[in-house]
């Protein structure tokens, strides 16, 4: 009788534990409103690279992730704020799978010799609702 018992909890948890790794793996559409945008912030570190074709490689790197999320770079948002500090928006804005889905991509090391760190990853919807604040 022991044995069922363990057995069946065994197999209940195996159940739940797989309905929630499928649930937060799974991607959905989460369609964005009309006017919102995605603001981005990281510092970037290029290693054994003159620092000088830094902004450059972080523009290939964030030009190649952006495919990833269907969105675009606003046109003259790429900007630099500080030694090695890059911002720039994207339209339309991004859901929060979309959002782990940029940050893991800027996070890679695709561009040889480049790494960048996500400091801010923030979509803001019309009427100024934060949908993520800060650090993703």
């Amino acid at each position: 009788m022991t044995r069922a018992v363990v057995g069946l909890v065994a197999v209940a948890l195996a159940v739940a534990g797989v309905l929630l790794l499928r649930a937060e793996l799974m991607t959905v559409e989460v369609a964005q409103p009309e006017g919102s945008y995605t603001d981005v912030v990281v510092a970037a570190s290029t290693v054994r690279e003159d620092p000088a074709v830094q902004e450059e490689m972080t523009r290939g790197l964030v030009s190649a992730c952006r495919l990833l999320v269907n969105a675009d770079v606003v046109e003259d948002s790429f900007v630099q704020r500080g030694e090695g500090v890059f911002a720039f928006r994207l339209r339309p804005g991004l859901d929060e799978f979309d959002r782990r889905e940029l940050g893991g991509c800027l996070r890679d090391l695709r561009v040889q010799h480049l790494l960048l760190d996500v400091r801010e990853l923030r979509t803001i919807s019309p009427g100024g609702r934060d949908d993520a604040g800060g650090r993703p």
